[in-house]
């Protein structure tokens, strides 16, 4: 056995975490820790794949997550709609539930459609205190109002919205403004 695989092979639990854990991972972790908040603990909610996808490109947007995102087609409120989808953001998740710091259920719509949550774990609301303050800080502004209220995310035809309960503040998350890109074909 080489040196390295002796190395990795007495790891435990949480300093895999800490050696898998990306910048934007641990954001990531921190955005659905504060989504999932009520009465000042973590965990007791559950966030919407939807309002999840939303926010992380308008966290991409609002350069608090760096990842890139492309158009995808999304069946949500009775259409087929397209919307800017972060395949890395999802890989992350994946990831963040392989260590287990989050989970993810299945719940099925008054229509008997299915839909995805994500809530944080014990073991991720433990880690919630290895990140640092400045990424929490970044974070919070991208989640939270001027007034320090958590935003809500709200589903209309027209787009996905973030919108402060206490002041009106409403914020469109612009998930659903597909870019044009241009190209250029040239005949063989």
């Amino acid at each position: 056995m080489d040196d390295k695989e002796d190395k990795y092979s007495t790891i435990t639990s949480s300093e895999v975490n800490d050696v898998r854990m990306t910048q934007q991972m641990k954001r990531l972790l921190y955005l659905i820790a504060q989504l999932t908040k009520k009465d000042g603990q973590y965990g007791k909610l559950v966030v919407k794949d939807l309002p999840l996808k939303a926010l992380i490109f308008r966290g991409i947007l609002d350069k608090v997550l760096d990842y890139d995102y492309s158009p995808q087609s999304i069946y949500y409120i009775e259409n087929r709609r397209y919307i800017n989808v972060s395949q890395e953001g999802i890989d992350d998740l994946n990831d963040l539930r392989e260590l287990h710091l989050l989970y993810k259920i299945r719940l099925a719509t008054k229509r008997h459609f299915y839909i995805y949550s994500y809530g944080i774990s014990k073991e991720g609301i433990r880690y919630l205190d290895k990140i640092s303050e400045e990424d929490k800080s970044v974070v919070d502004k991208l989640v939270k109002c001027e007034c320090g209220e958590i935003f809500d995310v709200i589903i209309k035809k027209t787009g996905i919205f973030l919108k402060c309960q206490n002041c009106g503040n409403i914020i469109d998350t612009e998930v659903t403004a597909i870019e044009d890109v241009p190209y250029k074909c040239t005949p063989i």
